[in-house]
C-alpha cells in the first residue's frame, strides 16, 4: 500500500539499529528516539580508513574493475579522508596500509574466487516491506556467480581474519542474505565477509528454514523496540559502554544519580 500524504513513513530496521538496540536501550533511544548522535559523533581512524577503501573501492567496481593498481592508489590519493587521525604520522601509516591493500586486493580480484563474478551493485541499499515495518541493509557489494547464485560481500578493513561460523552469527549478514532473497527467491543467495587487510575471507549460506527463523526473530526485536516506552529509559552500565559515544553522557547522569542518592540518606 503506498504511503499517503501526512501519513508517518513506514519505520525501517537495519542491521545496525537491531544491534544497537540489543546492546543498549539507551544508546538507541540517544541515536533513534532523541536523534542527538550528530552531537556527541567524532572521527576516528577507524571510520575514515575504511571510509576511504569502500569509496575507492566502489569506484573500482562501477568502472568494471579496469583500474590498474596505480589508478586505485591515485584515486586513494585524491579521496583521502583526514580526520580523526591523531599524527601526521599515524595517517601516513594507514595511507600506506591503504596502498598495500588495494595492491593486493586488485591481484586477488581479477585472480581470485571472483575472477568468473559479476558485481551487479555497491553501496547498495536494500530493503524488503514487512507490512508495519522495513528491514533495509546497505551492503557494499553484490556479486553474480555464473551459476547465478548472489553473493553479499561485506568488506572489513579492522579485521584480519574470520571464520564461517563467524558470518553465520552475524546479524548484519543474515540480514543482506534475507533481504537478497526475498528479492530474488530464484536464486541462491551467500554470504561473505572478506577482510581488506589481509584478503582472508569467509562465507556461509542461510537456508530458507534459517531465514524463516530470523525473520520470527526480527520481529519480536522490532516489537520490543515498537512497544518501549522511551521516556523510561535510562542508561545502565553495558558491555559497550566504553567504546561508545555518549559515555560522558551517561557518566554524568550516574553521577547525578548518585548525589541524589547521597542526599537522601538519613
Amino acid at each position: 500500500m503506498a504511503t499517503t500524504p501526512g501519513s508517518p513513513r513506514k519505520p525501517g530496521f537495519s542491521p545496525t539499529r537491531l544491534n544497537t538496540f540489543l546492546e543498549c536501550e539507551a544508546r538507541y533511544k540517544y541515536i533513534y528516539i532523541d536523534k542527538i548522535g550528530k552531537f556527541y559523533s567524532r572521527s576516528t581512524p577507524g571510520l575514515s580508513f575504511g571510509s576511504s577503501l569502500h569509496g575507492v573501492l566502489q569506484r573500482f567496481h562501477l568502472n568494471g574493475g579496469i583500474d590498474t593498481p596505480q589508478e586505485l592508489v591515485n584515486d586513494l590519493r585524491s579521496s583521502w579522508i583526514s580526520a580523526g587521525y591523531e599524527s601526521a604520522e599515524q595517517e601516513r601509516e594507514y595511507f600506506e596500509a591503504g596502498i598495500r591493500i588495494l595492491t593486493s586486493y586488485h591481484q586477488d580480484y581479477h585472480a581470485g574466487h571472483y575472477a568468473q563474478a559479476e558485481t551487479i551493485a555497491t553501496e547498495k541499499t536494500l530493503s524488503h516491506d514487512y507490512g508495519t515495518y522495513k528491514l533495509t541493509g546497505r551492503v557494499d557489494r553484490i556479486d553474480k556467480h555464473p551459476d547465478g547464485a548472489l553473493e553479499v560481500v561485506d568488506y572489513k578493513s579492522g579485521r584480519s581474519d574470520v571464520t564461517e561460523d563467524e558470518v553465520a552469527a552475524s546479524l548484519a549478514m543474515r540480514c543482506y542474505q534475507l533481504i537478497l532473497r526475498r528479492l530474488y527467491p530464484e536464486s541462491a543467495v551467500r554470504g561473505t565477509i572478506y577482510c581488506l587487510s589481509t584478503g582472508k575471507l569467509a562465507t556461509h549460506q542461510l537456508e530458507e528454514s534459517a531465514m524463516i527463523a530470523l525473520e520470527s526473530e526480527i520481529a519480536v526485536i522490532v516489537n520490543r523496540i515498537q512497544s518501549i516506552e522511551w521516556d523510561e529509559v535510562r542508561p545502565v552500565p553495558v558491555d559497550v559502554c566504553p567504546d561508545c559515544e555518549f559515555l560522558s553522557r551517561c557518566r554524568t547522569y550516574w553521577r547525578q544519580q548518585e548525589r541524589m542518592a547521597l542526599l537522601d540518606e538519613p
